[in-house]
């Protein structure tokens, strides 16, 4: 709702604009059609240049945890963990799934070599998001849809080993440019997926497959 206010005010200010250049009794009204269109271009344009203002400068941050991944040699795939399993839902990154994850640790060392705990996009959403219903398809589109505002549709097809989860008018950010974290965590609406469902699962959840056609994104969950 919030991204069609801007279009709508230039629509509304070049229609009064116009009326007041035909009318010229109606002179006044050109002034608040220049304003409104004016406001509608702001809305329209301005959140989008802070956004990608603010991506540019998280940069820096997955920038560090790409190196810090290469540095310790861990495998670029995570696995996602429920707060139940570590204290609070947090994405570990390892050679194999994790059979217990110490609370607080940054590193640590599994049979498979190192593993770095990492805080992930979807650590933050859940934080936002709060308390989700006990579905996983009313949970993303609790989250996601009406919260975020991350996408505008979300269908859930579960599994026996996981879920495919497909969203439709997808509006997220990318937050990892190139970098190895995004081979690692997935992208902001995967790692926020696979969040989700490892809270509601009560299991270590990894990004099987993702897929991205034009706003259309495919989640793959194990």
């Amino acid at each position: 709702m919030q991204s069609d206010i801007g279009p709508s005010l230039i629509v509304l200010g070049a229609a009064v604009s116009a009326l007041g250049l035909l009318q010229p009794n109606l002179a006044p009204l050109l002034a608040l059609g220049l304003a409104a269109v004016s406001a509608g271009l702001l809305a329209t344009w301005e959140p989008a240049a802070r956004e990608k203002v603010l991506a540019k400068l998280c940069e820096a941050g997955w920038e560090n945890t790409s190196a810090l991944l290469q540095a310790v040699g861990a495998p670029p795939k995570a696995y996602y963990i429920p707060s139940s399993a570590s204290g609070r839902p947090v994405a570990v990154v390892a050679g194999e799934r994790p059979e217990a994850v110490p609370r607080d640790a940054l590193i640590f060392k599994t049979k498979a070599g190192p593993a770095v705990v990492l805080a992930t996009p979807g650590t933050k959403a859940l934080e936002l998001c709060g308390e989700l219903p006990g579905d996983l398809a009313e949970a993303l589109r609790s989250c996601v849809v009406n919260t975020l505002g991350l996408a505008r549709s979300v269908s859930v097809a579960e599994r026996p080993d996981g879920a495919v989860v497909e969203y439709g008018g997808v509006a997220a950010p990318n937050l990892y440019g190139k970098f190895l974290a995004k081979s690692a965590l997935g992208s902001v609406l995967a790692s926020i997926t696979a969040a989700v469902a490892a809270e509601l699962w009560k299991r270590p959840v990894k990004i099987a497959d993702e897929k991205a056609e034009g706003r259309r994104l495919v989640v793959v969950l194990r």
